[in-house]
């Protein structure tokens, strides 16, 4: 259900330069939100809060979601989630990779960019590729704002937390919980020299 680590996947891709230096997540700056929708009509936002990630020179990107970070503002529910649904034992986090295709230049300061990105999606045992198109905006400061320009709509089930969110649903005691899951982020990069 971290179609979070999607998001960050098309960050890396986007925020790749020519000019030969490292980027790195600021985490405190960024936010990777998804949304879970119960009963067909209730949707509830979600985030996890712990996202690390890099783009090499060479315009390699990684990003990492530590999934016992998810945070749904209700304890219980984290919980549940970290136990019935996640296997943290074995996949404690989602890695989003990627490298751009084009020689991206970071936009400068109140420059806004749009790029088409390829990315791969590894959670849960399970490697999909995923597409989209994100917005990178300069922020000054060698600074990278990179954000989706619509959802990602993620499908929970092939990615095996079917049986997890109906471990969720029947201890909520829910008629539905649906398997789409739409992730959105907003990802903030700082270029290290």
């Amino acid at each position: 259900m971290k179609k979070l680590s999607v998001a960050m996947l098309g960050m890396g891709l986007l925020l790749a330069q020519s000019a030969g230096a490292d980027w790195t997540l600021d985490n405190e700056a960024s936010v990777l939100n998804f949304v879970s929708i119960k009963k067909n009509t209730i949707g509830e936002v979600h985030r996890f809060s712990q996202l690390t990630g890099t783009i090499s020179q060479d315009g390699a990107f990684k990003a990492s979601i530590k999934l016992a970070s998810v945070n749904t503002n209700i304890p219980t529910r984290d919980e549940r989630m970290k136990t019935m649904l996640f296997d943290l034992a074995n996949f404690p986090q989602a890695d989003i990779t990627g490298k751009t295709i084009n020689a991206f230049k970071a936009p400068a300061a109140g420059e806004v960019k749009t790029e088409a990105v390829k990315l791969q999606l590894a959670i849960n045992g399970k490697t999909i590729p995923l597409e989209t198109r994100l917005r990178v905006a300069g922020l000054g400061k060698q600074g990278l704002l990179v954000s989706t320009i619509e959802p990602l709509l993620l499908d929970a089930a092939a990615l095996g937390y079917g049986e997890g969110i109906d471990k969720l649903r029947e201890v909520a005691q829910l008629p539905s919980i649906s398997t789409v899951v739409p992730v959105t982020f907003s990802l903030v990069f700082e270029h290290q020299r």
